[in-house]
């Protein structure tokens, strides 16, 4: 589905952005992957090509917002051009309400929303400039939250409130310029960011008795990054077993 497609997927050396990583090659896509730390990268990206996969990695904290560019560069120069971005980078927080300090805060909202923000921002501005003769100069795929539909105090799901907001005013706003944003909002899934969840199934039931396994958000970001979803733009997609419903 994705033969002849350059995606970058950022953060992407475990959970639901390494799943997609591994789905994204498995389907034809050149990647490249990034996450903050290289001993927990490399070993994604030598495995996915060690599968028949191509796959680079390049170290980048998506908060470290100067280094954006040089990032987008980089992969576009591995890969031949860039086609589509999927931002997976987030951290969820392990402070209770009354324990969130402004270092808990400012961690939360550097990567999830400043990161999202200017990883956007960068990705809008390399489309335009580098793939200004096609119809469709390419897509960002943000891989938000349900926390971002509910009410919320928490700061994780005060961040995923803006992410979802700032995907529907850049899918408003780039759309017609040939940019297509699109957001998936997974329900729990089981990766690391939610091992605190052990043993209490029960706190969240849905459709299979089950949280979602990360390859089930991939299949969905492959859709995504293929062309037969170029007209989806903005609304966020859920992935939550009917716990909104």
């Amino acid at each position: 589905m994705l033969k002849g497609k350059k995606i970058l997927i950022v953060g992407a050396s475990r959970g639901i952005g390494e799943a997609i990583a591994r789905k994204c090659a498995y389907e034809g896509a050149q990647i490249v992957i990034t996450g903050r730390r290289a001993e927990t990268l490399e070993p994604v990206k030598d495995s996915i090509v060690k599968s028949g996969g191509v796959a680079h990695c390049i170290v980048w904290d998506v908060s470290d917002v100067k280094k954006g560019p040089a990032v987008f560069a980089e992969a576009s120069s591995l890969m031949g051009g860039i086609d589509v971005v999927i931002n997976n980078a987030g951290v969820i927080g392990r402070k209770r309400l009354y324990d969130v300090d402004e270092e808990e805060w400012d961690t939360i909202f550097n990567i999830n929303v400043k990161g999202a923000f200017f990883c956007m921002q960068t990705a809008c501005k390399f489309f335009e400039e580098k793939n200004a003769d096609r119809e469709v100069k390419g897509k960002i795929i943000v891989i938000s939250s349900e926390t971002g539909h509910q009410p919320c105090v928490h700061p994780y799901g005060i961040s995923k409130w803006s992410v979802m907001g700032m995907c529907q005013g850049y899918a408003k706003a780039f759309f017609k310029r040939g940019i297509v944003v699109q957001n998936i909002a997974p329900g729990p899934v089981t990766t690391e960011m939610m091992n605190w969840t052990e043993g209490k199934p029960a706190d969240f039931p849905s459709a299979f008795g089950r949280m979602a396994y990360p390859e089930e958000i991939a299949e969905l970001a492959v859709f995504l990054a293929s062309d037969k979803s170029n007209r989806i733009a903005g609304q966020p997609i859920y992935i939550n077993g009917g716990l909104n419903c």
